[in-house]
């Protein structure tokens, strides 16, 4: 009797999971629309949360647009075309707003070595002030009475101590 191995099921398997349309498993809601934009009649206020009278009509113009079969971005292309970017909760990854996208990595990419080098320097300076100091400076040497003074006083702060 011959056993049979299956080793090759789960590769297979795997692939043909990675085949399977995403889109086409999930109906596309109100909610997932509404999630994306601003109510024009409630500026600031996101149309999920929004319960007023302008919310209501954009609500309504959402669902007939999903009833038509129009997919998200189709959706919110409508209403930017009514009311202008400033519709969308997320400012769209075109133009001038590109900046608030990439402007703190540059900035990082640029900040980052520029402080490195200003903080290498600045240690590598005082490492040569100390040197330049410490060979123009003269040493102080004392004499023997001097230095037995200064044990005595010493000795004696410890004992009151």
């Amino acid at each position: 009797m011959q056993r049979i191995t299956f080793w090759f099921v789960p590769p297979l398997l795997l692939v043909a999971i990675l085949l399977m349309p995403i889109c086409s498993c999930a109906e596309l809601t109100q909610t997932e629309v509404s999630e994306s934009l601003i109510c024009y009649a409630c500026p600031g206020e996101p149309l999920n949360i929004d319960r007023c009278g302008g919310g209501d009509r954009m609500r309504a113009d959402i669902t007939r647009l999903l009833n038509q079969g129009k997919s998200k971005p189709e959706i919110l292309d409508y209403f930017v075309a009514q009311f202008g970017d400033s519709i969308l909760t997320t400012v769209p990854k075109k133009g001038f707003n590109l900046v608030a996208y990439t402007g703190p990595f540059i900035a990082l990419l640029v900040g980052i070595p520029l402080a490195l080098l200003i903080i290498r320097r600045w240690g590598s300076a005082g490492r040569r002030q100390a040197v330049e100091r410490g060979a123009t400076e003269p040493t102080v040497t004392l004499d023997e009475q001097t230095r037995l003074k200064i044990e005595k006083e010493l000795a004696d702060l410890d004992e009151e101590g």
